[in-house]
């Protein structure tokens, strides 16, 4: 079954259900830095200096610099010559495939199997199948940097004997910010990215060559998307200190846990796991924690129990769930 938790507000390491604590082990808030002291104290500095949206195109002549300092930022982070903001990750994903369409109009399309839809565009769809039958020798790739909500590792190999005439997209949602993203490949490789999950804000991000991105800048498609909203910019851009400080915690917690989990499905030093045995739901429930459970990827399916390790965890709570897992009989 799906199992949905309606409350007032955004979940922190506890959670009330049913008169009880749970911890908390669901969603996508892997850093949890909505509750860091310095990003709520950035935060209000934004809204108070950008009292509201600011909807105009980046082409206008009034410019806000906060977006060009920030796409500066994630550039030199994440190791790419340029970056491009977008107010979703969605729209980064299909600014991307827009483009690629329109510099390659009759190049083949390929999408690995349970890539997100931000990489769709009609008629490309996924590739049913397994990843290790995905057939990679088209001109335009796509895929997802890790799976989700199944936890797995795709970029394993595969990507250094492509051809330097390809094109690799990668929806990097659940890497970025949270592990690396450095990807080792000969062809031209565009990630885009969700900002609303690792790093808590409003917007999404296009990261790619010079070449590249500044031929996106002007792209219709990308001109006539509102820019993100600049007090959650402004808060991003200001609070680095704090990624990092929760960036540190949450490789320490993966690390801890991907050292001794047992049951479940995971990838090396990466803060998430899955399962797909519903029964593990209620196992973590009775020992104090709730996570995802939830059909996928459509209504019918069976049940995936998925779950982060948010950074507002701390190393005894990892201790802890380790322990309800060894105590898991199959």
């Amino acid at each position: 079954m799906s199992f949905q938790i309606h409350q007032p507000n955004i979940p922190e390491r506890l959670v009330t259900f049913e008169g009880k604590e749970y911890r908390w082990l669901g969603g996508t808030n892997y850093l949890s830095i909505g509750t860091h002291p310095l990003f709520q104290e950035k935060l209000q500095e934004g809204i108070r200096r950008f009292s509201q949206n600011w909807g105009s195109s980046r082409l206008n002549n009034y410019q806000l610099d906060v977006w060009q300092s920030l796409e500066e930022v994630f550039a030199k982070r994440y190791q790419v010559e340029a970056a491009a903001l977008c107010s979703s990750g969605l729209l980064a994903g299909q600014t991307v495939m827009q483009y690629v369409m329109q510099k390659y109009p009759e190049a083949e399309i390929s999408l690995a199997p349970k890539t997100h839809p931000a990489l769709w565009r009609h008629p490309h769809k996924p590739q049913e199948g397994l990843f290790s039958d995905w057939k990679s020798d088209a001109k335009i790739l796509g895929m997802d940097g890790i799976g989700a909500p199944w936890v797995e590792e795709f970029l394993t190999g595969f990507e250094r004997e492509l051809r330097k005439d390809q094109v690799l997209i990668v929806d990097e949602s659940h890497r970025l910010g949270i592990v690396s993203t450095v990807i080792h490949t000969p062809a031209q490789c565009i990630q885009t990215s969700s900002l609303s999950k690792a790093y808590g804000i409003p917007a999404g991000i296009i990261l790619g060559n010079k070449a590249d991105i500044d031929e996106i800048k002007k792209d219709p498609f990308w001109v006539g998307g509102s820019p993100p909203n600049p007090a959650y910019m402004y808060a991003c851009l200001h609070a680095q200190e704090a990624y990092e400080e929760r960036m540190q915690h949450s490789q320490n917690m993966a690390h801890l846990f991907t050292k001794h989990a047992k049951h479940v499905q995971f990838v090396r030093d990466y803060p998430a796991f899955s399962a797909q045995d519903a029964q593990l739901f209620e196992h973590l429930k009775s020992h104090g924690f709730l996570c995802n459970q939830f059909a996928y990827p459509d209504v019918t399916a069976k049940p995936i129990c998925k779950a982060i390790l948010p950074a507002s965890l701390g190393l005894k709570d990892i201790e802890d769930l380790l322990a309800a897992l060894e105590k898991y009989e199959i």
